[in-house]
């Protein structure tokens, strides 16, 4: 999982401290980004989670030692409205082959002067049925509903706008046009090329693999 200690007194090869910043993400620690830059709120954030697990908190994750050991085996908390995640969380909350894509979507819209943020990326199954019966969404489950078998968020969808306009035309057009772009040359669906347009959507498995994805979510 890492290669060298991270945290106070570490190596803190950037590869490591990005790991160890997402597990802390993922147990509801937040560790000030997901930057690979051992700095002192990733120190603070390893801290509260040894103090969490009552083992000594020295800021320091070793491979194969105790801290990271518990990090890995600690149940996800993926609780509240997850429109209202920080960006971090939301990119956390994305299926491992589709969250670097996104990034990469969100890098190159970013040398192109727009300020993109995610607005969606996991929501839950109950959020998607509630959707639906409001007529918000015309399916019961999406891709942004996929998650492990222990229901650990791995979605395959997430939602894009510009921070200065969200949907609010003619600025937005502009940007959705942009994020088109972008998203087909990392390979990704973007829902603004659909008979009934989503212009903010980027997916990374086709329509057709929907009911694949429900399976392998257990839903």
């Amino acid at each position: 999982m890492i290669e060298a200690a991270v945290g106070e007194g570490g190596v803190n090869r950037a590869g490591d401290v990005r790991a160890v910043q997402w597990l802390l993400l993922r147990i509801g620690i937040d560790p000030g980004g997901i930057d690979g830059i051992a700095g002192p709120r990733l120190i603070a954030a390893i801290r509260s989670a040894q103090d969490r697990f009552g083992i000594d908190a020295d800021g320091r994750v070793d491979p194969g030692g105790a801290t990271l050991a518990r990090l890995r085996a600690a149940p996800a908390r993926w609780d509240g409205d997850s429109s209202n995640w920080p960006q971090e969380r939301k990119l956390a909350s994305l299926h491992p082959r589709f969250r670097p894509r996104v990034v990469a979507v969100i890098a190159r819209l970013r040398t192109e002067r727009f300020r993109p943020v995610v607005v969606y990326g996991w929501r839950s199954v109950e959020v998607q049925q509630r959707l639906f019966r409001a007529g918000s969404s015309k399916v019961r489950f999406s891709f942004h509903n996929a998650q492990t078998p222990d229901r650990i968020p791995a979605a395959w969808a997430a939602d894009l706008v510009d921070e200065r306009w969200y949907w609010r035309e003619p600025d937005a057009h502009v940007f959705f046009r942009a994020l088109g772009k972008a998203a087909k040359a990392e390979g990704l669906v973007w829902g603004g090329d659909w008979k009934f347009r989503d212009w903010a959507h980027v997916q990374g498995r086709p329509n057709g693999d929907l009911a694949a994805v429900r399976r392998e979510s257990g839903a």
